[in-house]
């Protein structure tokens, strides 16, 4: 009975994970949607143009939000892979959407070039 237990609790728990989830890339598809539309590069490949006052801002808000909601299981996957010593999938893709985003931040406020955010 004690191991019918454990199963059934993991996979209530497994399913709150996986409803976590989804309610994350939901929010972050949501927010995608501007992101792509004020992005200068997506305007670029797409040949149209959206201009919007504070639009560099808009995006940066927008995609922090996105960053920070939507990365968050990757965020927490690379701090617990590193302080394991193995580095793994989260390691990666935690760093990638890392560095996408802080770089694209800097194109904002501090250095010039082109954003990433999308």
């Amino acid at each position: 009975m004690g191991h019918q237990g454990h199963v059934k609790g993991g996979h209530q728990g497994h399913g709150r994970h996986m409803e976590e989830f989804k309610k994350r890339f939901w929010v972050s598809l949501i927010l995608t949607i501007p992101i792509l539309l004020l992005s200068e590069t997506i305007q670029t490949w797409f040949n149209f143009s959206l201009e919007i006052q504070f639009q560099k801002e808009i995006l940066f808000l927008l995609s922090l939000v996105a960053y920070l909601y939507g990365g968050w299981p990757f965020l927490k996957g690379l701090i617990r892979e590193i302080e394991r010593r193995q580095p793994g999938m989260m390691t990666l893709i935690g760093f990638a959407i890392s560095v996408a985003f802080f770089y694209s931040a800097g194109t904002v406020f501090f250095i010039v070039g082109k954003d990433f955010f999308w």
